[in-house]
This record gives C-alpha cells, structure tokens and sequence, in this order.
C-alpha cells in the first residue's frame, strides 16, 4: 500500500476537466464498503457529509491504468483522476482504497470505471446524524424534549431523532371510549402515540388527561373538546419512555 500524496486542487479546475454528471449518494457505516462508478474521462469528486477526509491507503495492482487521489485540505473532499488514457483493448480499471475521516471512521471504496464524465460522490453516514441528535439531547432539558416532542405531535410534523409511523387506523374500546392510533413517534428517548378519542354512546363522555396516565407514561396532552356527545371526536398525544414501550 501507499500513503497518498496530498495536493491542492482547485474546484474551478475540476470544473475545466469536464462537466459533472449527476451525483450518486452511497450510505455506508464504520467499516462497510462504499460502491460506485468512478469516471475514466473526467474528475470524480468524493465528499462526506457532515464529515472529512483525513488520510487515504491506496491499493495497487489490477489490470488497466490506475487511479491517482488528491486531497483537498480545506474541504476535506477527494479527487480522483486516471493516471493514462487506456491502451486500445485496455479495461479502464477501478479505484480501490480505503479512507479514515476525521470523525473516525474508515471505508472501504470500491468504485468501477465508466465512461462517464466528470462526477461526484457523496458519503453519509448515519450515525453522525445520531450522534447529533444525542448531543442535543443531552445538552436539553428533559422538559424541554418532551416539548418538542408534543409540538411535532401536534402539527404532524417530522422531528429529528423520531420514525414517524402511520399505523392503520383499527379502532378499539377502552372502557366507555373507543381508541384509533393515528401517529407513532419512534425514537431511544421516547415514544409519542396520537390516539383519536370518539364517543360511541348517547350520553356524554368527559376526558381527562389522567384517564391516560400510566406506569412509563411522561406526559398527556389533550386536543380538542373535554366533553364529547354521540360520536364526537377529541385527540390525545401520549408519550411514553423508551422506544415501543
């Protein structure tokens, strides 16, 4: 193997080398192998989001020309170029190499050559999305979180940290009421549920937010009437500790 040669390279000078073509996404955890097409004409451009390069190990070996990496230290993003143009009757090769970032992760890049133009690659990893999502947590009051949590509830909204479920609505009795789940809010922390209330029978029904409470339940949030007449509807958000609880 050898260490990489960093260099500085211009984006106005990818640019002269060809016209990007159109940007492949790879998702990929510590250690897994990010797949993709490399360009044997042009630039291809690898970034990571919401992360950097640090240091490149590139393998040799394999049939056709290979592939020299430059780093650009700014942003952290890769370049990778074909070292010749392919002999008549050459396979352009492949780029194959392994990068450490420098939040810590490595990949292993396995990228073919096409005949492409100039393109870009972009690595996500998951985790760094968990890994802020965590550290908002913990720097929030746990009130606070639970705030939050109710008002995307509330609005129907996506919240960072949640898997927003729409489970099929089946209603069931619990005692004079009858339930329908609306929304599931995943999450490590906490679960949110938003269950339509209706009221079945003639007479009246009045609801409470500690009708709802339970062991693990954190907080009760009530929308709508509190008195409900024959088949009249209110929502309840329910948030509960841990995630499925």
């Amino acid at each position: 193997m050898n260490y990489f040669r960093t260099c500085l390279i211009s984006i106005g000078a990818a640019l002269v080398c060809g016209v990007a073509s159109a940007g492949q996404i790879v998702e990929v955890t510590e250690g897994g192998v990010v797949s993709g097409s490399v360009s044997a004409t042009g630039v291809t451009r690898v970034s990571f989001i919401a992360d950097e390069a640090a240091s490149v190990q590139l393998s040799n070996g394999g049939d056709g020309p290979g592939f020299s990496i430059a780093h650009e230290p700014t942003t952290g993003d890769l370049y990778l170029t074909l070292e010749r143009d392919p002999r008549r009757g050459e396979a352009p090769g492949a780029a194959s190499f392994f990068v450490t970032t420098r939040k810590g992760f490595t990949y292993q890049v396995e990228l073919a050559a096409r005949a492409i133009p100039s393109t870009q690659i972009e690595i996500r990893n998951p985790e760094l999305e968990t890994r802020a999502v965590d550290a908002v947590a913990a720097n929030t009051p746990i009130i606070d979180r639970v705030v939050m949590l109710n008002r995307a509830m509330w609005n129907g909204a996506l919240i960072d940290g949640y898997k927003l479920i729409r489970p099929l609505r089946r209603e069931r009795a619990a005692g004079p009421m009858r339930l329908s789940p609306i929304a599931i809010y995943e999450g490590t922390e906490f679960t949110g549920r938003v269950l339509e209330i209706r009221n079945p029978s003639a007479n009246h029904l009045d609801i409470a937010e500690d009708v709802f409470m339970a062991p693990g339940v954190v907080s009760v949030v009530i929308k709508g009437p509190r008195r409900l007449g024959q088949d009249e509807r209110s929502s309840v958000f329910i948030i509960d500790q841990g995630a499925g609880s």
